[in-house]
């Protein structure tokens, strides 16, 4: 059996898309999937500026789907952010009638066995830079 090689910058990168791709899907359950148990938001819209794992991340969740009904996005990783290891710096344009520029820092956890990866997200950092 041969055991599969992982390029956990690449990796890391999928797991960044697939958070976008499954927002604008409207898929909760999946978004909810791509974030270890133990995880961490900062996120700048509540009073408590943090959420800790998925039974109070849920909720912020499915106000980002709702929040982003309509939206268009553009996805810019930064390589030249990365530089802590399992750290993807994602800039987002979000358009609609106005144009809101933020930053999202994701921090990964890479587990790999010899069949699958299964990287989840650690702690995301959310920031608003307009």
């Amino acid at each position: 059996m041969t055991i599969p090689k992982f390029n956990d910058n690449q990796d890391n990168q999928i797991i960044v898309q697939k958070y976008f791709k499954k927002i604008k899907a409207g898929d909760v359950h999946g978004l909810l999937e791509l974030f270890s148990n133990d995880s961490v938001i900062y996120e700048p819209f509540s009073s408590s500026k943090r959420l800790s794992g998925k039974s109070e991340i849920e909720p912020f969740l499915k106000s980002v789907i709702m929040a982003n009904e309509g939206l268009e996005y553009e996805l810019n990783i930064d390589k030249q952010k990365n530089k802590r290891k399992n750290h993807i710096v994602a800039f987002v344009t979000f358009r609609k009638q106005n144009e809101i520029s933020s930053r999202f820092t994701f921090g990964l956890d890479n587990s790999h066995d010899s069949k699958s990866i299964s990287g989840r997200i650690k702690s995301l950092l959310i920031e608003f830079t307009d």
